[in-house]
């Protein structure tokens, strides 16, 4: 698996606590090992990025030698703008928390990078926002943990007295006791969702920064889309698509459209299709494949024909079935009177 790059401004967080507990982070016996690698990383230009594996490795020994759970949220009570490099800045002077969320969505890239990576986005859902992602893999927990845990309190910073985070999901178990989340975040605090969430009111999407800066905020702009421009493409674009339209499927129960993909991915539909034909692949086919492992899911939970075609975007029962059959060469009733045997003790 492709390993995630995350912000060098992550390990100066853990060298700014270790320095507040009055701890060397080049003289601990216990990354006597890592030392040269951390003398070169925080080394670094903070807004640079450096390997997740790495930052796993020293965190886990860190927390285990300082018999300190909570390592992550007590890093995150340091954060700065400055973490997260010019994302962390055009969050920061962002006029609204609407625009604010958007320059995160887009450049996320800045922050965390890695084939694996699917892109936030933004539900309205009963006037509440949800800003989402799934769980990639269970090994990335803590970052998951850490980056939540620095946006909640970086936002604190930016819209002091009136952001109000209603509620924080995780998709992971819980890493340390509830109460350190309960306490850190100030909301209540799930585990083992769908996928991670903030959520917030949709009302807080107008609430104004004081801090905002236009001028600087075009400037920033032209940062970000300069820096992700000279980012390399996936190799593996056709399983990132794969793995978006899988998840639009899962959790929003709806067929995305390949313009909502590349918008995602920051180029144009007609850009989009013609990287797909380069890998002898196109939207259409991803999408179909998808809903027909949606679809065989789906039959495993006893759910009705109708609802299933539903779920994936088709007209009627009658279009799923015709789809199935020319997908796996049987019938759809056929199908799941297998699955049902096959769940039978």
């Amino acid at each position: 698996m492709q390993d995630l790059q995350i912000p060098n401004g992550y390990f100066q967080l853990l060298n700014m606590y270790l320095l507040q507990q009055g701890m060397d982070i080049f003289a601990l016996p216990f990354l006597a090992q890592h030392q040269t690698q951390l003398r070169h990383v925080l080394s670094l230009p903070i807004d640079s990025q450096s390997t997740y594996s790495f930052f796993l490795e020293v965190i886990e020994l860190t927390r285990q030698h300082l018999h300190c759970p909570e390592l992550v949220l007590e890093m995150a009570r340091l954060i700065r703008p400055e973490h997260f490099g010019v994302l962390g800045y055009m969050a920061s002077r962002s006029n609204s928390v609407a625009e604010a969320l958007h320059n995160i969505i887009r450049f996320s890239r800045l922050v965390i990078d890695g084939a694996a990576v699917i892109p936030m986005q933004m539900l309205h859902q009963d006037k509440k926002i949800y800003l989402s992602w799934p769980l990639h893999d269970a090994r990335y927990a803590m970052i998951n943990e850490l980056t939540s845990a620095c946006m909640a309190h970086l936002a604190k910073q930016i819209f002091p007295a009136s952001l109000q985070l209603l509620s924080m999901q995780f998709a992971h178990i819980p890493q340390m006791a509830r109460y350190h989340y309960e306490k850190f975040f100030g909301c209540e605090v799930g585990f083992g969702h769908a996928q991670y969430s903030f959520v917030i009111s949709s009302d807080s999407l107008d609430l104004k920064s004081e801090l905002a800066d236009p001028s600087l905020m075009q400037l920033l702009l032209r940062q970000a889309e300069e820096a992700i421009a000279s980012k390399p493409r996936y190799e593996n674009l056709d399983q990132h698509i794969h793995m978006r339209v899988a998840e639009y499927l899962r959790v929003q129960k709806s067929v995305p459209k390949i313009e909502q993909i590349a918008n995602e991915l920051h180029v144009s539909a007609r850009t989009l299709q013609r990287q797909l034909n380069d890998l002898n692949s196109s939207f259409k086919k991803i999408v179909e494949m998808e809903r027909m492992k949606r679809c065989e899911q789906l039959l495993q939970q006893d759910i009705p024909l109708t609802d299933i075609a539903m779920q994936l975007g088709y007209s009627d029962q009658s279009a799923l079935a015709r789809a199935y059959k020319a997908y796996s060469g049987q019938t759809l009733l056929r199908r799941k009177q297998q699955l049902k045997a096959s769940a039978e003790p």
